[in-house]
């Protein structure tokens, strides 16, 4: 259903668009009235979100994509090209999330190369295939999510956040760059955005019955620390990035290029100084070692039952 129109006439691109943010922003598009390709690696997510697009009346074109795969990215804006006659939008929103490895892991370059294949080059080649039917349609906008580790991170996480700093330092060079034929470009920088429900990754992980020890343990952590993750006690959802994306691609956003715009509820704005975190976080928080040692040791739990159940099985 309509919304604003604010994208109407417009064909898009969102990678990344079987779940979380890239899901997000392709319903909104369609909403405003874009024709719009969703392009991920899992077929059936994208053909049953193509569906309800086109039944909630919009139009939509689910592409199979790997995104680290040169080849993929030029056949996903030639089929977009060929479906709707044009493209005025790119959303590069896929990306590998961690990068878990420690410096002196063995096998570090090969996580290495596929988080900066698939975070950075994909980035650059989905640029480069779009550029021509950009500039045959004189104009176009281009939104890449990067992230708030581009601004400031930890601890095993060097390869994402060079990933995600290489976005936004590209962004503004290709801003320039492509200016003269008035293709903007833009980044968003989510901070935590919650693409499941509360809960959700331990429930699948450990299984309901080891989830309900935990909320026995530790109450409804998972959700009160949705909103206590920044300043603004608000959960983080891919729809606060998915406006965002709407305005930068939409003509309202016409003089903005070369932008990297957090989107994160003031995350990175008190990174260095937790008293400025929401109140109760502190004492939320400070339970982190104490639930990560009760993780550790229900997954232990669980991988001693599966391989019981493997052991029975076999005799």
């Amino acid at each position: 259903m309509e919304r604003n129109g604010r994208l109407k006439g417009k064909i898009a691109i969102v990678t990344g668009a079987s779940r979380g943010i890239g899901e997000g922003i392709a319903r909104m598009f369609a909403d405003e009235g874009a024709r719009v390709t969703v392009a991920a690696r899992n077929g059936d997510r994208l053909a049953t979100l193509a569906h309800e697009i086109e039944a909630a009346g919009g139009e939509a074109l689910p592409i199979v994509t790997d995104v680290a795969r040169t080849e993929d990215l030029r056949r996903m804006v030639d089929a977009t090209v060929e479906r709707f006659g044009g493209l005025d939008i790119l959303v590069n929103n896929a990306a590998v999330v961690f990068f878990s490895k420690h410096m002196d892991d063995p096998d570090m370059e090969a996580e290495y190369d596929r988080v900066m294949t698939t975070n950075v080059k994909s980035v650059w080649m989905g640029i480069h295939y779009a550029l021509p039917f950009m500039k045959a349609r004189s104009g176009g906008s281009i939104v890449n999510i990067a992230s708030v580790h581009a601004v400031a991170s930890g601890g095993h996480m060097s390869a994402y956040a060079a990933s995600k700093g290489a976005l936004v330092a590209g962004t503004h060079a290709l801003a320039v760059e492509l200016a003269p034929h008035l293709i903007r470009i833009n980044c968003l920088s989510p901070g935590r955005i919650w693409t499941d429900e509360p809960g959700g990754w331990l429930k699948r992980t450990l299984g309901p019955e080891l989830y309900q020890e935990f909320e026995e343990t530790f109450g409804d952590w998972a959700t009160h620390s949705r909103g206590l993750q920044q300043p603004l006690p608000v959960a983080g959802l891919p729809e606060h990035v998915a406006y965002a994306a709407v305005w930068l691609a939409s003509d309202e956003a016409a003089f903005t290029t070369g932008a990297n715009i957090l989107v994160d509820g003031g995350m990175t704005a008190v990174l260095g100084d937790p008293d400025a975190m929401h109140p109760g976080a502190r004492e939320l928080w400070a339970r982190r070692p104490e639930i990560r040692e009760w993780i550790g040791h229900a997954r232990e739990r669980v991988e001693q039952e599966r391989a019981e159940r493997e052991r029975q099985e076999s005799e």
